[in-house]
């Protein structure tokens, strides 16, 4: 390896960087040298078929957290390499620590999805897309290093927790890449999808979107679960991976229900597929939609699905009714369940708390 151009040492870069982790020139200017170093000795060890690195891997990925949570409120160039030069030693052995990967999934999510990338009021479409895309390489090669099935499911729920956001760009940023790391674990020989209660929850989470006012989300949310429905059918093995997505519904007369009969159609498709376990976090995190205080198609969301899995979801839509009738009965309903009255016997059973809920 040659000397790192712009170091205050004559030494390689593997010594740039154990002088850094000893605090020697660890000073602002010497972060961009540092992250250049780390990457650079990756690369090297690589290219010789190396599977560990010369320092303590999580000594750097400390040193990548910190010089990330500077940025604070957008994804700047520094930032940018972070993510890289945190891609490149998640390669190597052993796995960083569940503690700080998932610290540092949870400040780039913050960083890129909801904040500006480029550091700019007004960024170009170029610093957008290089900043979604350096975050998507990230967690990718963070899922390559630990393709566990726990793993996929908190980044996806750390993810789907901004697909709720107020602003379109967000939740679009969101989606899209909830979509790209299923395809990616898809692809990886030792993932399988989770078995416990966690899929139930993750299920609403994705699912919730169907119900957005944005039409190109709502298609990015029906590839995403069309894509989680046809990994599940195939982890049990029931189809091919190569199984098309499934055909969702359609309505010409009235393409406003699209969306209700999406949800609706949500229940039917993973009903049978479901544990028990998994049902009832269905049920529970559906509920939990519904009680929100917040945007009101969060909370229809979270009403279709419930009652789809419940098998009630026809109470919800008349054939003749139009929009503004189905909405204010779709409201009027949401404030009954909020207050504690009217709640289906289906859910004060599997729900035992479901009373404790309504307000004093």
């Amino acid at each position: 390896l040659r000397p790192l151009p712009g170091s205050p040492t004559r030494g390689t870069p593997a010594d740039f960087v154990e002088g850094y982790l000893r605090g020697i020139h660890k000073v602002r200017k010497q972060r961009i040298n540092f992250l250049r170093a780390v990457s650079g000795v990756c690369k090297a060890r690589k290219a010789k078929g190396l599977t560990t690195l010369p320092f303590d891997k999580e000594a750097v990925g400390e040193e990548i957290k910190a010089i990330m949570e500077e940025d604070f409120f957008c994804a700047g160039p520094l930032s940018l390499q972070a993510m890289n030069t945190l891609g490149d030693i998640s390669r190597f052995q052993p796995p960083l620590s569940k503690g700080l990967r998932t610290a540092i999934a949870g400040w780039a999510l913050q960083l890129v999805v909801n904040g500006t990338p480029g550091g700019d009021s007004h960024p170009g479409q170029g610093a957008c897309e290089a900043a979604e895309e350096g975050l998507r390489k990230m967690l990718q090669e963070l899922l390559r290093e630990d393709p566990s099935a726990s793993h996929l499911v908190g980044l996806l729920e750390r993810v789907a927790y901004w697909m709720q956001s107020g602003r379109v760009a967000v939740r679009a940023r969101a989606i899209s890449l909830s979509s790209s790391l299923l395809c990616f674990a898809s692809g990886l020989p030792s993932f399988q999808m989770p078995d416990d209660a966690a899929l139930g929850h993750l299920l609403v989470q994705l699912a919730v979107s169907l119900a957005d006012p944005e039409a190109g989300i709502r298609a990015q949310a029906r590839e995403t679960l069309g894509q989680l429905y046809r990994m599940l059918l195939c982890h049990q093995g029931l189809r091919k991976k190569n199984t098309r997505e499934p055909r969702w519904r359609r309505d010409p007369g009235q393409p406003w229900k699209e969306g209700y009969l999406h949800l609706v159609q949500v229940g039917e498709m993973f009903r049978e597929h479901l544990t028990p376990e998994q049902t009832q976090a269905f049920l529970e995190a559906a509920w939990d939609h519904v009680l929100r205080l917040g945007q009101e198609w969060v909370r229809e969301g979270g009403l279709f699905l419930l009652y789809s899995l419940l098998g009630r979801a026809q109470e919800l839509l008349e054939e003749e009714e139009e929009e503004d009738d189905v909405k204010q009965n779709l409201s009027a309903l949401l404030y009954q369940l909020w207050r504690g009255r009217e709640v289906p016997p289906e859910v004060q059973a599997l729900l035992p708390k479901t009373g404790e809920a309504s307000p004093q």
